[in-house]
């Protein structure tokens, strides 16, 4: 496939919801598609052992973040009405999700990107945060973009790490798959 900037992901972001505000769904899917069309070279799951152990344990306890009470400052109804423009709502963007956001950027960031860029890892972890950065500011405004980075970053940080320790995708594949359900999650509770 063709080699894909690491930043042309977050300006695919900007301009399509620039173009389509109200549309985010055009936005994730322009950027899947551009991850998509970068992806190359093989993909492989790589030794991953005992990281099974607790990445499960933790898939056992996720059930728990329904328990959290309501956060004054989580942003309701920008999260409302972000899924109500999503066809499907909250359902359908977390099947979405969790066959092909946690696939496609597994696939290009990690797959791809961290093979392909020998920087340290947190300057992948920075790379991936940018884009999350990009899609915060611009759905939830600035307070949000700063968080919207950090996480992103520091997690991508540590799943640089584990593919270039287990020698493929299969810690940072569970682990992501966790990530997005923990925040699917949150948000229906939050929601409720």
């Amino acid at each position: 496939m063709l080699r894909i900037p690491w930043w042309l992901p977050a300006l695919v972001i900007g301009a399509a919801r620039l173009l389509w505000p109200q549309h985010s769904w055009a936005a994730v899917l322009a950027y899947h598609l551009v991850c998509l069309i970068g992806i190359r070279g093989p993909i492989k799951l790589g030794r991953v052992g005992r990281a099974w152990i607790p990445i499960l344990a933790a898939f056992a306890l996720l059930p728990l973040i329904l328990l959290i009470p309501p956060l004054a400052l989580f942003p309701r109804d920008r999260v409302a009405d972000l899924l109500s423009h999503w066809p499907g709502g909250l359902a359908s963007w977390a099947i979405y999700s969790f066959i092909f956001n946690v696939t496609i950027e597994e696939a290009f960031w990690r797959g791809t990107l961290v093979r392909d860029k020998p920087w340290p890892a947190y300057v992948h972890g920075a790379a991936f945060g940018l884009h999350h950065f990009v899609a915060g500011f611009l759905q939830f405004g600035w307070m949000w973009a700063v968080p919207s980075f950090l996480l992103p970053a520091a997690v991508g940080t540590l799943w640089a790490q584990s593919v270039r320790r287990s020698g493929g995708l299969g810690v940072a594949l569970l682990t992501h798959l966790w990530a997005d359900a923990a925040l699917v999650l949150l948000v229906a509770g939050q929601l409720r």
